[in-house]
């Protein structure tokens, strides 16, 4: 897993798609909800298929990363890691980016 600053780069070689997280949705759900409209399977099947996303991150950790207090602004950066034959990039706005593994 990555920590990073976002870039004013163009998206990552290999994109795969990008997905924004609903307003009340949770990035990990929004993750296992990118991979599933990238794929031919449901959301439910993927872990079914690849395991659990637990098994390459803490989804607990990942929803509140970037989870506003309420007092103040969500931190800035963004998470890379690896699930479900993707490069998964989650950042602080809610924006899942799969690539391909590289």
């Amino acid at each position: 897993m990555e920590t990073e600053t976002p870039t004013d780069e163009s998206q990552p070689k290999g994109e795969r798609g990008t997905y924004q997280a609903g307003q009340d949705q949770s990035l990990s759900g929004a993750v296992v909800e990118a991979i599933a409209a990238n794929s031919e399977l449901d959301a439910l099947e993927i872990a079914d298929e690849f395991g659990p996303l637990y098994d390459v991150i803490d989804p607990s950790a990942l929803d509140s990363l970037f989870r506003s207090t309420g007092t103040a602004d969500r931190p800035v950066g963004c998470v890379t890691f690896e699930y479900a034959g993707y490069r998964v990039t989650v950042d602080q706005t809610g924006w899942v980016v799969l690539s391909d593994r590289q």
